[in-house]
């Protein structure tokens, strides 16, 4: 089965001169339509810079990106716009990500009016209740709605182009276990039908909603293993993930 989402041979270099730092390094990865696939790393491993690459936002220095067997950065800024709405995207910083002026059904509108056949899909309404958001909701400020809230919120404005591939940029941290759960869940019912890319430090995290797991390190892809045998698989690189977030407690 081909790949609805892949890079191929992807270094991205930040900064410049003397402070130049290679994010990512020779990044090979291919999500198949209805795979979640988790990207799992420490913090200043690649995995944002990774999810921005895949989300068409952020160009390599080298390496293809692909979604349907096009590749991105062979197109025209119109061109991209297109594959853009193909590819949803959660943020980490859901509320930084909102127009402050907005109520919750503009914040969720905005993807709407980005999709161009919009008629007859899911208003912003059944959307926020898709994400398992209440009667009312749709009236309120982003900033007045709790972290789980919000990012449930994200993910709404995400469904609204009606996305083939999902991507969520650590969309649990700094939350509870509970709004973790909520989330978590929310991601793994609303990708049933798509494919869905998770970014997150948590192996815990990983094992909950992904089919397979990649480990960034360094820059590096240095493992790629079914979720189910993550914490069997004997890897260094996930086992030094393992040692530094101890999994006393599962989701």
């Amino acid at each position: 089965m081909s790949a609805v989402l892949a890079c191929r041979d992807v270094t991205r270099v930040l900064g410049r001169r003397r402070r130049r730092v290679t994010a990512l390094q020779g990044v090979n990865l291919d999500v198949a339509p209805g795979e979640s696939v988790a990207v799992l790393g420490l913090s200043g491993s690649g995995k944002s810079t990774l999810v921005g690459v895949l989300a068409a936002l952020d160009r390599p220095q080298r390496g293809e990106v692909r979604v349907d067997g096009t590749d991105v950065w062979s197109l025209s800024e119109r061109g991209r716009r297109g594959v853009r709405r193909r590819v949803g995207w959660v943020p980490q910083d859901a509320l930084g990500s909102f127009d402050p002026r907005y109520t919750v059904r503009e914040v969720v509108a905005e993807g709407l009016l980005a999709r161009r056949s919009a008629a007859g899909g899911p208003d912003a309404d059944e959307l926020c209740a898709r994400v398992g958001l209440a009667d009312g909701f749709a009236e309120r400020m982003p900033a007045s709605l709790s972290g789980g809230e919000r990012q449930r919120v994200a993910v709404a404005r995400a469904l609204a182009t009606d996305p083939e591939v999902l991507l969520a940029d650590e969309p649990t941290s700094g939350l509870d276990v509970l709004a973790q759960e909520h989330v978590l869940e929310t991601l793994t019912r609303t990708g049933q039908h798509r494919s869905l890319v998770l970014v997150t430090h948590d192996p815990r995290v990983a094992r909950r909603v992904a089919d397979r797991v990649v480990v960034l390190e360094g820059g590096r892809l240095v493992a790629d293993v079914a979720a189910s045998e993550l914490l069997s698989s004997g890897l260094a690189a996930v086992e030094r993930l393992v040692a530094a977030m101890p999994l006393e407690r599962d989701l």
